[in-house]
């Protein structure tokens, strides 16, 4: 089951088995599908996969064309949130730079962030509420290219 990740476009792919002149193609959010006429599943992408690609490569899973150590910045550590609009957020704290991937939206990277500041999303019972009273539109912020 050939896997290859394209670091550039930051793009997973598992190819199950040969693509098909029936195949067609499902997406939804950075996932698409390719199914064959007999119902069976071809191949699965997954844009926006640096932290599935890290968490992947820290299971032991080898990944063709892939980086040999997990993509990601110099000491960021992500968390998993339980918000309707956050779904993960990082931190690296020699850099001071906060990403949060938003529902929806895309993930954004947040500039001169200090460490009370993540300490605060980190610790907040509402991600959603903290992030806009403490770091939108505080902080210098790029929006992270997807696909």
């Amino acid at each position: 089951m050939p896997i290859s990740y394209d670091q550039e476009s930051d793009t997973l792919t598992v190819t199950l088995r040969p693509e098909t002149y029936e195949s067609f193609e499902l997406e939804a959010c950075d996932f698409s599908v390719l199914i064959d006429e007999a119902d069976r599943l071809v191949k699965v992408t997954i844009a926006n996969a640096s932290r599935f690609v890290a968490r992947a490569l820290a299971a032991g899973v080898k990944i063709d064309e892939g980086p040999s150590v997990p993509p990601r910045q110099s000491g960021m550590v992500w968390y998993d949130a339980d918000s309707s609009m956050i779904s993960a957020f990082g931190y690296d704290k020699a850099e001071g730079v906060l990403e949060v991937a938003f529902h929806g939206t895309g993930v954004y990277r947040y500039y001169d962030v200090p460490l009370h500041e993540f300490e605060g999303l980190r610790d907040a019972e509402s991600k959603g509420r903290y992030m806009r009273g403490h770091i939108i539109d505080m902080y210098p912020y790029e929006k992270k290219r997807g696909r």
